[in-house]
């Protein structure tokens, strides 16, 4: 009898598991896997904080088609649903779905597979926000913006604050004011005891901190420090932009930011780059924490779940930091998970995930200045320029979508 294992998102962690199911777990067992995304290309994100300066990174390098991977599978082992998941029926074992056409679809599932990932909670589109058109319309928006704008303001200082800012700071010089807000005395540092984490949870070594702080300075990126946006006003500002070939533009609007600690900024362009949300929405509410992640269990399966067959990947769980570094690791772990509930000996016990312990952060701030950490150690500027900064590694994407490859590891 065929066993259908759901999987509820494409991106960096459903997307890869897929690909493993078929590859490894198909072979040995009659298996169907569907793939459930309101999103029929892949984001490669990574890039996006070079890929929103307009001329940086062409629209197909950043989203690639994601069926063409799966021809090479026998044909009914894969299905691709377009469309995002409502609800979950524990009891029926079903997931209802609303496609992309309007349409409300129950798919029944053996093993259920959650990796809906987050979204920053300003719905900037520097993650998909909705359909393929929602997300693209969002993203030639946003880089009209930064392109038409004479001053910029990025408000997070986390990891993909920093690099935004150093990306346009690289990109524009001092021809564009580039303003960063950090909440902690310096970038990559925020909370209330002036410590900063990366993934893995462990400190990251004050050369680094140094090394970003030094970096963005040098670049000319004007940092505010100990202060948050607590208030945002838009204004239509008099003077129009520029006109295009396609016409004269609406007047500029500009922001009016009012911070934390009483001053005020103005600038044309605010990219409010904190927070971030997990889409689990549709998610029984048992099996969420209090900040919407799913429970996980010492395997990663959704705590509590009433047939102990529902699976949480990435973002959405609450084992690790929401961080793209670990995402191999798991998606290496709950697949040969899913090999033993599907296809290993009955009673076989299913394997335990270790977290990684390990810090690791890799910042491109452009293509020259860049810094990163593993473990305690802090890596040369030009190992992370080479390795990251020269092309956000756009030029891994095809065989990363087409399933021929993890990020840092084999398929």
């Amino acid at each position: 009898m065929t066993q259908t294992v759901v999987i509820l998102g494409a991106g960096w962690a459903g997307l890869p598991l897929a690909h493993k199911l078929l590859k490894y777990t198909r072979p040995k067992t009659d298996l169907k896997v569907v793939l459930v995304t309101p999103n029929s290309n892949f984001f490669w994100n990574v890039a996006a904080t070079r890929g929103l300066i307009p001329g940086e990174i062409p629209d197909g390098k950043l989203f690639l088609p994601i069926a063409p991977g799966f021809n090479r599978y026998p044909a009914g082992a894969f299905e691709l649903v377009l469309g995002r998941a409502e609800g979950i029926d524990e009891t029926a074992n079903t997931v209802r779905v609303i496609t992309n056409a309007g349409a409300a679809q129950d798919i029944t599932y053996n093993q259920l597979v959650i990796a809906t990932g987050s979204r920053i909670s300003s719905g900037l589109p520097l993650k998909p926000i909705g359909s393929d058109q929602q997300t693209l319309d969002a993203w030639h928006a946003l880089q009209q913006r930064v392109g038409e704008a004479r001053s910029i303001v990025v408000a997070g200082a986390g990891p993909t604050g920093v690099e935004v800012a150093g990306e346009l700071a690289a990109k524009y010089g001092r021809t564009k004011s580039i303003t960063l807000i950090a909440s902690g005395s310096k970038p990559l540092v925020s909370n209330a005891q002036d410590e900063a984490s990366g993934s893995g949870g462990g400190k990251l070594n004050p050369s680094v901190l140094a090394a970003v702080d030094s970096d963005l300075q040098q670049l000319g990126v004007r940092l505010i420090r100990n202060a948050r946006v607590i208030k945002e006003e838009r204004h239509q500002d008099a003077e129009q932009a520029p006109a295009t070939t396609a016409g004269p533009h609406p007047p500029r609007q500009t922001h009016k930011l009012i911070l934390s600690d009483g001053s005020v900024l103005e600038a044309d362009c605010y990219l409010p780059l904190f927070g971030v949300e997990v889409n689990t929405s549709f998610v029984p509410a048992h099996l969420l924490d209090e900040r919407g992640n799913v429970r996980q269990d010492a395997s990663l399966r959704a705590a509590g779940s009433r047939n102990g067959n529902i699976w949480a990947l990435g973002d959405v769980g609450d084992t690790e930091p929401k961080q793209l570094t670990v995402t191999d690791a798991q998606v290496i772990h709950v697949a040969a998970a899913l090999d033993v509930v599907l296809a290993g000996k009955e009673g076989a016990p299913v394997p335990v995930y270790t977290p990684e312990k390990k810090t690791m952060l890799f910042l491109a701030l452009g293509r020259k200045f860049a810094t990163g950490q593993i473990g305690g150690w802090k890596l040369w500027r030009f190992l992370v320029a080479w390795v990251k900064g020269r092309k956000l590694f756009v030029d891994t994407a095809e065989a990363y979508v087409g399933g021929t490859r993890l990020r840092h590891a084999a398929m």
